[in-house]
């Protein structure tokens, strides 16, 4: 195995060579509004639905835990940089916990199971729960960041592709 010091550093996955031609953008087909109450409520659908983020392309999840590298109708790359899902698994995980602990309370407060049962559901609730939701808590996480840093990653977008040009 190499020295992690010997490898070359990639910041980002915008400089990947082997994205390059897959991901191209397509700003005409993107229809996200620029701001607003309205552009909010657009980005929660579209992670709900399991969309792309910017043109509601379907069809981005691969396998239950498997994205697309970028949107194939738009070129929209949904993990821009390195780590950039670290926070979607933690949203994943609180919101599962908390469906789970809620579903728990309920059934402790309104159920006649025994206590086996009952720490039977909550262990396979704290299991399963992350495990359904996780491709949900992607495409959440997308709109959540978009709705909260807006398009400032359009530029190193475009910065990357002019860069390309210019090598080519």
């Amino acid at each position: 195995m190499s020295d992690p010091a010997s490898r070359p550093s990639r910041p980002s996955q915008l400089h990947d060579p082997h994205l390059s031609g897959v991901c191209s953008p397509k700003p005409k087909v993107r229809d996200l509004p620029p701001s607003g109450r309205k552009r909010i409520v657009m980005l929660l659908k579209r992670g709900v639905l399991l969309q792309c983020p910017y043109c509601s392309q379907g069809h981005i999840i691969r396998y239950p835990f498997w994205i697309e590298d970028c949107c194939p109708r738009c070129g929209y790359r949904f993990a821009p940089e390195s780590g950039y899902f670290v926070g979607g698994y933690a949203l994943n995980l609180i919101g599962a916990e908390v469906i789970g602990l809620i579903v728990i309370i309920i059934i402790l407060l309104r159920s006649n199971l025994s206590l086996y049962e009952q720490e039977a559901i909550g262990i396979g609730a704290a299991i399963l729960l992350p495990i359904i939701f996780f491709p949900w808590s992607r495409t959440l996480w997308m709109a959540l960041d978009l709705t909260l840093q807006g398009d400032a990653h359009l530029e190193q977008e475009k910065h990357a592709a002019d860069s390309r040009q210019q090598a080519d």
